[in-house]
This record gives C-alpha cells, structure tokens and sequence, in this order.
C-alpha cells in the first residue's frame, strides 16, 4: 500500500473549502414546507411620490423613526434630493414624512420633519388641542429655567400637549409640556393657542 503524503498548503486548502463550501450547500436548499423552519416574505418596495428637495440651512436629521428621540441614521444636506414614500403622520406635535435618499452608491431611508422639505405633501390636520410653536425653533428643557439642560428642540409650527402646570424662572415664564411622554418646560413667550 502506498502512502500519500499531503503538504501543508493542501491541508489549508482542503481546510478552506470545507469552511465556505459546506455552509453554502447547507443553505442552498429551500425549507420543506411543515418542518418548521420560517418561510421568507417577500414585501412590495415603497411606492415613491415625486422628488423634493430638503429645505435645511443647518441640515435636517434622518431619524430611525417619527420621534425627536429615535436614532438619527444620516444628515440631509440644504438642497439634497430625497423621495418621500410615507407619511405625513404626526407625532410630537411635528409633521413627520417617511423618506428615501441616495448618497455615493448607497440608500438610505428614515423619517424627517415634513415642514423642512420644499414640495412635502399637505401633512393631516394637527392635534385639535394645544400650543403652537411661534419661534424658529424651541428649546424643551428639563425644568423651569436657563440653567436646565436642554432635553429636545421642537421645530416652528410643531403642537405641544400642555400638562397646565406654569411656573416662573430665570425671569421667563414657562410651560410644562408633554412630549412622548416626558415632562418638559417651554418657554411660554413662544407658544400660541392653537
């Protein structure tokens, strides 16, 4: 009997090819329909309305989701192109349009404030009750005063909940909020019955 003597580099390459090859073929059969294993759904891509263009000097945060505390996945630049293909919906008391954008071969796809892009589709009415948003935009602070950090800004036009507390700091009169469930304090100067 002769013995085969294999050399390193084939025992590597024998190694490898088990490593990649065994896998693939594994997972190249399609699951048999009753042995448990998850059936993938196929979902129908977004329907995308006409292009607009974002209407931010400073930027405009793509967010995860329609909430001042969801994780901002991009920052869309003054004049870029994005593709609206949900929304409006309201939350917060802000307008918020599901959008996608592409940048440099990539796509991305998150929620925006509705009111910073130039041809955004007329959002639903706004919450009947509340205080409108007069200024720019609107610090909500942890407390009634300057020297409270600052929790969430709130864009112009954006409706807040009043909880009708009231309360004078720092020479300001403030307003207690309800914002996704927290309680902050606006300055009251710059909020309107709406």
């Amino acid at each position: 009997m002769k013995h085969v003597r294999i050399s390193r580099f084939g025992w590597r390459l024998a190694t490898l090819a088990l490593l990649f090859l065994v896998p693939l073929a594994v997972g190249a059969a399609p699951p048999t329909p009753g042995s448990g294993e998850e059936t993938v759904s196929v979902m129908a891509p977004p329907v995308l309305r006409s292009a607009t263009t974002v209407r931010a000097p400073w930027g405009l945060r793509l967010r995860e989701g329609p909430s001042l505390g969801d994780r901002t996945v991009l920052i869309l630049r003054n004049g870029e192109t994005v593709y609206p293909s949900g929304g409006p919906v309201w939350r917060e008391g802000i307008s918020w349009t599901y959008v996608l954008v592409y940048r440099y071969g990539y796509r991305y796809e998150g929620f925006c404030a509705s009111a910073y892009l130039a041809a955004a589709a007329a959002p639903p009415p706004p919450p009947l009750a509340g205080l409108r948003v007069v200024a720019s935009s609107l610090r909500l602070r942890t407390g009634p005063g300057l020297m409270y950090r600052v929790s969430r800004v709130v864009p112009k036009g954006a409706i807040l909940q009043p909880t009708g507390a009231t309360q004078w700091g720092s020479g300001l009169r403030w307003t207690q909020v309800s914002v996704d469930g927290l309680r902050l304090w606006a300055a009251s100067n710059y909020l309107v019955a709406n």
